[in-house]
């Protein structure tokens, strides 16, 4: 079975008089293969069969089978991301993020405050920014998390809260002090 229709630009140009409307027309240029772009192929196969080999109703049946589960699929996909993105409002996060002009990869540390939902995509507002969630790198225990901020804090100002060698030096004099009694 050959198909045969005329392609400008890598597209293939509808040149029947019932074409779709606008709406449907419209496809993403980053998907592969849409669910849009598959149904206007399963009309283009339609539209151009051998009439002297038409294809059999099982082929079609088997296409209309395929693109219900890519349809269902993607909205699983969707729901999915959406639930995902909803449970981590609340919850602090490592985000990191490429520079589209120097190609630098930068993390951003801070709590997921709200979800934006934008074309089907879900977007965390972290620190006064929208981040997209496949740039989600790491989703951290709150007390760990709190430990991390006190330890950035004290590095900061100079502050330790480990003991000093004087205080091992008096730790030492009062361990051998006590090993003394004890020999005695």
């Amino acid at each position: 079975m050959a198909l045969v229709q005329p392609i400008k630009d890598g597209k293939l140009v509808d040149t029947s008089s019932s074409s779709l409307s606008d709406s449907s027309k419209k496809t993403n240029s980053n998907s592969s293969l849409d669910k849009q772009a598959f149904l206007q192929l399963l009309v283009a196969q339609m539209k151009y069969q051998d009439p002297l080999e038409p294809t059999s109703n099982t082929e079609y049946i088997a296409q209309l089978a395929t693109f219900s589960q890519l349809e269902a699929t993607q909205n699983l996909q969707s729901s999915y991301e959406q639930s995902q993105a909803s449970s981590l409002v609340g919850k602090p996060v490592i985000m990191k993020t490429t520079s589209k002009s120097t190609g630098d990869t930068y993390s951003t540390v801070g709590y997921v405050d709200a979800v934006m939902m934008s074309n089907g995509k879900p977007y965390l507002y972290i620190n006064s920014n929208y981040y997209s969630l496949s740039d989600l790198d790491t989703v951290l225990d709150e007390e760990y998390f709190k430990e991390y901020l006190k330890s950035i804090e004290d590095s900061t100002t100079g502050t330790d809260d480990t003991k000093t060698d004087d205080t091992k030096t008096d730790d030492t004099k009062t361990d051998d002090k006590s090993k003394d009694d004890t020999t005695a």
